[in-house]
C-alpha cells in the first residue's frame, strides 16, 4: 500500500486534500466519502445495473466501425 503525509487546505467552504498523480482516479471517475471514526475514506462508487446505459454510451463512443477479422467472407457453395 502507498502512503504520503500531506495537509488539508480550504478550496472555498470545504476542506481539500492534494493527491499525487500517481495514486489519483481516472478523470470522471465518480467518488464515494464516507468516515469511519477519525478516518476519511474517499473510493470508487461501485457500479450497479443503472449505470448500463451510461458505460455503453461511453463505449459507443469509441467504437471505430466493423473490424475486418469479422467480417464475413463471401463463399461459392456450388
Amino acid at each position: 500500500m502507498s502512503t504520503f503525509n500531506t495537509r488539508q487546505f480550504r478550496a472555498g467552504n470545504s476542506q481539500a486534500v492534494r493527491i499525487p498523480a500517481k495514486m489519483a482516479f481516472p478523470p470522471q471517475t465518480e467518488l464515494v466519502v464516507y468516515r469511519e471514526g477519525n478516518r476519511i475514506i474517499v473510493e470508487p462508487k461501485e457500479r450497479t445495473l443503472g449505470d448500463i446505459p451510461r458505460i455503453l454510451h461511453t463505449l459507443n463512443q469509441n467504437f471505430i466501425g466493423r473490424r475486418p477479422e469479422f467480417e464475413e467472407n463471401k463463399r461459392d457453395w456450388s
